[in-house]
């Protein structure tokens, strides 16, 4: 009998647990979105998006929402901390793998930083 009570009340834990992540503010972006680094390419990064009742193609207040999960993507993820800039936003090709039936890819090109000019008094000094 007691392996029936453990049993119901992990199932209820187990339950309550799914419901609350409905309430985190990355559920959306995880169901909705990701970034990926392509194995042949190391200039960009692919951002791959789905369209939705919710966040549908040409609709100023998604597409806002869909930057705003990519700043959240890169931040995560640690990449892109001089910037960057979308190279292409563009439908999934046909012979593109697409096992999550993304709808659009941005393909997002990280900026570099500059090379730090030499201080002048630090280049005399040694030289």
């Amino acid at each position: 009998m007691n392996a029936i009570r453990d049993f119901v009340c992990l199932a209820a834990i187990a339950c309550a647990g799914c419901a609350a992540n409905r309430d985190s503010p990355d559920f959306e972006r995880h169901r909705e979105t990701r970034l990926t680094v392509p194995y042949e390419r190391n200039d960009v990064v692919y951002y791959d998006a789905k369209f939705t009742p919710e966040f549908p193609d040409d609709n100023a207040a998604a597409e806002a929402k869909r930057m705003e999960w990519l700043e959240v993507w890169l931040d995560t993820k640690s990449m892109c901390a001089d910037g960057y800039e979308i190279v292409e936003r563009r439908a999934f090709r046909f012979e593109e793998s697409n096992p999550g039936r993304y709808d659009v890819r941005y393909e997002v090109a990280c900026y570099t930083p500059a090379p730090e000019a030499a201080d002048p008094e630090t280049a005399e000094a040694e030289g």
